[in-house]
């Protein structure tokens, strides 16, 4: 320097120079400094400093100066350069050691909805991610219809955090395998941090449940246009459309709806460092408190078009009036003359509606409403009037004097009348659809099976067979009522080819058809009943049919013998409707007269069969008896009613006993047909009541 008169000075110089020797000058007034020299002794062009040289040393001001500057910026490069390096070199080893430090671990500045998981290993994220973002932390969803609002748990309609994806996400932050990329965003996350949104799902299921439950109170078909009828008028409603909830779509849009309220994933907005200099709170979760909105989808349900113009027209024709029903029949007039009838029935209009029916017939328009009446409940009207038209034939009775030949009707001949309901159903439903409100119905006429010009045309009437039976003993009971049952049977005709049935012909027996109570045989007893004695009747009158040779269809023996009919054993038919009856057929071709006489005077009781000889002869072989069974001992059977020591005998002993005995049948001399009649009469003890003991 200067000062120390010592001054270094670099050659500048092509030539490097090896080292430096010391240049010696002097100042005036001062001894003489050296000069450097290069080696190999070559002296250098003297710098004479003095007074009388000042060009040389400004020359060598200059080219200090210059030196000064040059070696200032080198060494500031060299301090650059060192700071540089050195700060690479500390970067690499922060990053080394930050790396290092979260291996296994989530790096800092990540947050899943509010929640940091920085620093954490993927399982500690997951448990504090599970914990924190519950079920209970998603949001509510009001579902709306209108003014309609439905209010339910994101997570009761099946949704729920992709918490796993989350956290895997987390993970590959700052870990793509690219240092420029990694770098960037290990440095990133610690400046601005990373919000990250979990994917929401909504699972089906759950959702269809709820939807389903909404569908029914929100959804409504379409109503095509429909034709009732109010106070008997034909009215119309006007098509309208309806709507059907549509699931897909409202599931996509409750998955929309929450995904846009919970938002998307991105880097923060502001430093993180910025906020915690300032004591700012972190940044809010993005989780919504208030329930999210969407607006149910619905599918538009047009309704087919339909026609009920013609329709309406129709009902209002079946309804303009009542419809008159008429028909005629014949009875015999209090003077016994016929005389025709005619009745009418009244179909109201209330019933005509009630007839209605609507169905729609689909043609290439849409549907047309098609009017109709229903089949069933007229043939269910035609039934219920049928039975009020229908009657029986009255077939007529006759009585026969056989001295004069004169035939006398007693009852006459009556035609039946039954409704042809399947033609009747037809012009009723025709009538319908008619502007002739009145019908005449099918009414068919039954003949009788007799009538008086069939016996007529025999007459004279001879006697065909004979059946009788003795009553004698019999109490006033018991022979009134076999007055009254053959008062019943009296003048009876049997048509050609039929089967005659005893109770069928008979009627009712009971007190109101003038029977009295009298000793009928029920099971094992013999008790006090409406008609005993009517089987003294049944017994004459199987006994004429078996004498004519008339097949017998049906015949019982009674359970034990009785002495009023016999002799002889083993003819006698017991009766008791409707179970036990007697039946006989006419087996030829012309009607046969049955005329009954009650001969009270002498007990008998007698059946006549008039009409066209047969030609039979009938002869009765037997009857052969055997296996007879004893009655056994009384019964003797207490009755309270009777006093200590009092008895009345209430049932006659009878012994068992087997009839058999044959109908022999021939035409001229020929054997006809030789027919065995068997008969078991039970043993029936004697049966007494007696009074209780003392």
């Amino acid at each position: 320097m200067l000062a120390a008169g010592t001054m270094y000075v670099r050659a500048c110089g092509r030539l490097p120079l090896p080292r430096l020797l010391p240049l010696q000058w002097s100042l005036p007034g001062q001894p003489r400094c050296g000069l450097p020299r290069f080696l190999g002794d070559k002296p250098l062009h003297p710098l004479l400093l003095n007074g009388e040289t000042m060009v040389g040393e400004e020359r060598v001001s200059a080219r200090r100066g210059r030196s000064s500057a040059g070696q200032a910026i080198a060494n500031g490069l060299l301090v650059v350069l060192t700071l540089f390096l050195i700060a690479i070199s500390l970067m690499g080893l922060a990053f080394l050691a930050y790396s290092a430090r979260h291996a296994g671990r989530i790096y800092e500045g990540v947050t899943v909805l509010g929640v940091d998981v920085g620093g954490l290993s993927r399982q500690q994220a997951l448990d504090r991610l599970r914990r924190e973002l519950g079920a209970a932390r998603l949001p509510y969803v009001a579902l709306q219809s209108g003014e309609e609002v439905w209010t339910v748990s994101a997570s009761d309609l099946g949704g729920h955090l992709d918490i796993e994806g989350a956290v895997s996400a987390a993970w590959q932050l700052g870990r793509s395998g690219v240092f420029r990329q990694d770098l960037r965003e290990r440095v990133m996350l610690l400046w601005l941090g990373y919000r990250l949104v979990p994917e929401f799902r909504l699972e089906p299921g759950p959702t269809l449940i709820y939807l389903r439950r909404i569908a029914g109170w929100t959804s409504h078909p379409a109503i095509r246009a429909q034709l009732w009828v109010a106070g008997l008028q034909a009215r119309v409603g006007e098509s309208r459309a309806g709507r059907e909830l549509d699931i897909l779509r409202t599931q996509q849009a409750i998955e929309q709806r929450v995904k846009a309220a919970l938002g998307s994933s991105s880097w923060g907005k502001a430093p993180r460092w910025l906020r915690l200099w300032h004591n700012q709170p972190p940044e809010a979760s993005p989780f919504v408190t208030e329930p999210i909105s969407v607006p149910l989808a619905f599918r538009e349900l047009l309704p087919p078009l339909t026609e009920v113009t013609g329709a309406q027209e129709a009902v209002s024709l079946i309804l303009s009036a009542p419809l008159t029903l008429t028909f005629t029949t014949t009875e015999i007039g209090p003077d016994g003359s016929l005389n025709s009838i005619t009745r009418h029935r009244s179909i109201d209009q209330a019933t005509l509606a009630s007839w209605l029916t609507l169905s729609h017939v689909p043609n290439t328009e849409g549907t047309i409403v098609e009017v109709d009446v229903d089949r069933a409940k007229i043939a269910l009207y035609l039934q219920r009037l049928s039975e009020e038209i229908a009657r029986a034939p009255c077939e007529p009775r006759f009585d026969y004097d056989p001295q004069t030949s004169r035939l006398t009707t007693v009852i006459p001949e009556q035609n039946g009348y039954a409704l042809d309901l399947g033609m009747a159903q037809d012009l009723l439903v025709e009538a319908c659809f008619s502007s002739t409100r009145e019908i005449k119905l099918p009414v068919k006429v039954i003949p009788p099976r007799i009538t008086r010009a069939d016996l007529e045309a025999l007459l004279p009437l001879q006697l065909i067979s004979e059946g009788q039976s003795n009553f004698r003993g019999s109490k006033p009971a018991r022979i009134q009522n076999i007055r009254v049952a053959a008062s019943r049977l009296n003048g009876v005709v049997v048509p050609p080819r039929a089967v005659f049935s005893f109770n069928e012909s008979l009627g009712p027996v009971n007190v109101a058809n003038g029977y009295s109570e009298s000793l009928v045989i029920y099971g094992d007893r013999t008790l006090l009943g409406p008609g005993g004695g009517v089987c003294q009747v049944s017994t004459t009158c199987f006994r004429a049919a078996f004498w004519g040779g008339f097949p017998i269809i049906e015949r019982h023996p009674h359970s034990y013998r009785i002495a009023y009919y016999e002799p002889p054993v083993g003819l006698d038919a017991a009766v008791f409707s409707p179970a036990v009856d007697m039946k006989f057929l006419n087996d030829t071709d012309t009607p046969i007269l049955i005329l009954t006489e009650c001969d009270e005077v002498n007990a008998k009781l007698y059946f006549r069969f008039y009409g066209k000889p047969t030609g039979r002869q009938v002869t009765l072989e037997g009857p052969v008896l055997s296996n007879p069974v004893k009655a056994g001992d009384p019964i003797y059977e207490e009755d309270p009613t009777l006093n200590p020591g009092e008895r009345v005998q209430v049932e006659t002993a009878h012994d068992g006993l087997d009839a058999t005995l044959y109908r022999v049948i021939k035409q001229g001399d020929t054997v006809v047909t030789r027919e065995k009649f068997f008969s078991r009469y039970m043993p029936w003890p004697a049966r007494y009541r007696v009074g209780p003991s003392r």
